[in-house]
């Protein structure tokens, strides 16, 4: 529980104290109590009844109870009994570290937990609830009755930002020779009259495969306009790009792509975040996706974290594998199809490493939702801007966010999805400050809020100690600027 508290402190900016004699001069414990507890408290203590259960992580949690109080409802995985508090720390820990995802044994076939086995999935809990930061707030409250002057709210790391956001990118196609280009456009126009069943996208994707054919640009090569689009918004982001091509679910580069590092390299330069994409097939050996953090670092570049590409994962390869790249965060706990917080997390959490029986050394980043979620989902595409707005709502009532949303660049232009699924970024992005939001980069936000992370005792004095400065990168030719 010793995770969890410290991660309720991190989000609340609490100073936990376990040590039993510096408790003294606390204002208010957390106690563990079966009932009543004997003698008087010298400070004022909440009694948290003790019901979290250790299980082989093979064994499913407990199914859902609902709990209300106070007009806020959520489900617990374990019940009180009458006039009790509930375990919230064992609720906490039960959401952020994912436990029940290690007894799934079942995979899709891309190799991924599908969401109808997960805990929310199986249970049919709607995935727009953070339901470990619901758990916080509960948590909260019942402090606050003790302590009538605290701070009801959880208190951000920086003073000015009330709700950090992270847009990334990530580079599933980067141009290359022009029939390949026609290709993609005419199998996407495709996919568009068939699977999504919109002739009329469909046959505005054939019309730009034909003008490619004859010449005309790449409908898909969208990077440099995303890049400078950002920049006039005085926006950074985080690009992710595939390094290796093992399998035939890659990209359609790599890294011995040309255009491809000095690309890279312009985006550094105007101060957007480049870091790994990881392979189809790179946490299938223990050691893949360290060697493509270190592919990149060997031609000068500054990899500090990034995602799974088609977010194939599991926990307990993608936990050690971030460890042994040595980065600082990732961002895969998300869905490729739909809204929602995985981990019930609206907020960035080191992972727990069950092997190890500690918090990783890495920060997970929550996404959110991808932009293909909006092609896929319900609704019509005037109501797409309102269903992210109010993901984001949810979000920044619960707290100070950290959370990443995800548009690939090619979703940009038409080539690959709407139109309008590009221009619900513009308008996300153009209606922050409305919201109060902060969006930057994923490494931005690591270096805002990693002190306080390492105070609470969940990150190590020497994380992030190593970064770099500055990017090491020499010049290089047919570099796109901001207009």
């Amino acid at each position: 529980m010793s995770y969890a508290f410290r991660l309720f402190c991190a989000i609340y900016g609490h100073q936990p104290v376990l040590d039993a004699e510096q408790a003294q001069t606390t204002d208010v414990w957390i106690r563990y109590a079966p009932g009543s507890a004997q003698g008087q408290q010298p400070r004022p203590t909440l009694k948290l009844s003790s019901l979290y259960q250790s299980r082989s992580l093979y064994e499913a949690a407990p199914p859902p109870k609902r709990f209300e109080r106070e007009g806020e409802s959520t489900v617990l995985f374990y019940s009180p009994l009458p006039g009790q508090e509930p375990d919230w720390l064992g609720e906490i820990f039960e959401w952020v570290s994912s436990a029940d995802e290690y007894s799934v044994r079942a995979r899709d076939s891309v190799g991924r937990v599908a969401f109808a086995e997960t805990y929310l999935g199986r249970h049919k809990l709607d995935a727009r609830i953070p339901y470990a930061a619901v758990a916080m707030r509960f948590l909260q409250r019942a402090l606050c009755r003790l302590a009538p002057g605290a701070v009801a709210e959880p208190r951000s790391p920086v003073e000015s930002a009330g709700h950090f956001v992270i847009p990334t990118h990530d580079v599933d196609y980067f141009p290359g020779s022009h029939l390949n280009s026609v290709y993609r456009v005419a199998k996407n126009a495709a996919i568009s009259c068939w699977l999504y069943k919109s002739a009329a996208l469909g046959m505005k994707q054939a019309g730009m495969a034909l003008r490619r054919a004859a010449g005309g640009p790449d409908p898909l090569d969208q990077i440099p306009a995303l890049a400078q689009g950002e920049s006039r918004r005085n926006v950074s982001a985080s690009y992710y790009f595939l390094l290796k091509r093992y399998h035939r679910r890659d990209a359609n580069y790599d890294l011995s792509q040309p255009g491809l590092t000095d690309a890279m390299a312009a985006l550094e330069r105007q101060g957007f975040e480049v870091g790994v994409h990881g392979s189809y097939t790179s946490l299938d050996e223990p050691s893949e996706l360290a060697a493509q953090f270190d592919s990149m670092r060997a031609r000068g570049f500054r990899p500090l974290g990034g995602r799974q590409h088609w977010l194939r994962f599991t926990l307990d390869r993608l936990i050690p594998a971030h460890e042994r790249a040595r980065a600082l965060y990732d961002s895969s706990m998300g869905w490729p199809d739909r809204l929602g917080f995985r981990s019930g997390a609206c907020f960035a959490f080191p992972p727990y490493n069950f092997e190890e029986e500690r918090p990783a050394t890495f920060i997970e980043i929550p996404l959110v939702m991808m932009d293909q979620s909006l092609q896929v989902g319900p609704g019509e595409e005037s109501d797409w801007y309102y269903q992210v707005a109010e993901l984001l709502s949810v979000s920044r009532r619960y707290g100070w966010g950290g959370i990443s949303l995800l548009w690939h660049p090619a979703a940009f232009g038409g080539g690959w999805l709407s139109h309008a699924v590009g221009d619900v970024f513009w308008r996300l992005m153009d209606s922050r400050n409305e919201r109060q939001e902060t969006w930057l980069s994923a490494i931005e936000f690591v270096r805002s809020v990693r002190q306080r992370y390492i105070e609470v005792g969940l990150l190590s004095e020497e994380y992030g100690s190593a970064e770099p400065e500055e990017p090491v990168q020499q010049p290089s030719k047919g570099e796109f600027v901001a207009a």
